[in-house]
């Protein structure tokens, strides 16, 4: 039977957690300015098929920090203080990142280039720019670490990947929806800078929260 009262004792760190991937794949990186570009220029469908493959590349990278991470609890308990540091300078990054976008002059988008492409070559796309994509499984890393600590079961790991691959499902299909109608297309380009402001605060506080926390 299915520990409700385990649940609940995780359910703080795993909530946070969600937060944390949820803000990462709304913030503007390669999958999400691929989805934009891709949906302003081809349409609503392809947009989607490049969403598709994206969530395709994050569930093989959520799946490989949930098994890498609870491996080494296991065995290495003081590991996890390595791995907080490393996913909270990655946040810290992220909101500097962020910070100086939404302080540029400059308008940047992605988009998929080819001229024609059937469902599996956008699929396809989306999924190996995220997989290439070396950030993608430290974001994971990071945001697992939110959530898992050394004596969490290892439940917990797989109920963040399902959960989080869910939220960036609806995050990506969204952006794919909103940027493929030529209204919000040009209201992202005019709020873009509060937008980007609004990652940033989000990403020091969660950066600062993961490297000062106690294991």
């Amino acid at each position: 039977m299915f520990d409700f009262l385990a649940m609940n004792a995780h359910l703080s760190g795993i909530l946070l957690a969600f937060s944390v991937l949820a803000v990462g794949a709304l913030s503007p990186g390669p999958a999400v300015l691929a989805i934009i570009g891709t949906s302003m220029e081809k349409g609503r469908q392809a947009g989607l098929w490049v969403t598709l493959g994206v969530i395709s590349g994050s569930a093989v990278w959520g799946s490989a920090a949930a098994l890498g991470i609870s491996a080494v609890l296991v065995t290495y308990s003081n590991a996890l203080i390595a791995i907080k540091v490393a996913g909270g300078v990655y946040l810290l990054w992220l909101a500097w990142k962020s910070f100086r976008s939404a302080t540029s002059s400059q308008d940047k988008q992605a988009s998929l280039k080819s001229k024609t492409g059937s469902s599996f070559q956008m699929w396809r796309a989306g999924f190996f720019v995220h997989l290439a994509n070396p950030k993608a499984v430290i974001g994971w890393t990071a945001m697992i670490a939110l959530g898992v600590n050394s004596t969490s079961p290892l439940w917990v790991s797989f109920v963040l990947v399902i959960g989080g691959v869910f939220i960036s499902f609806i995050c990506h299909a969204g952006y794919a929806c909103v940027f493929s109608t030529k209204r919000m297309s040009s209201f992202y380009l005019k709020a873009k800078r509060p937008i980007n402001l609004l990652f940033s605060a989000f990403f020091g506080f969660a950066g600062f929260k993961l490297i000062t926390s106690r294991i």
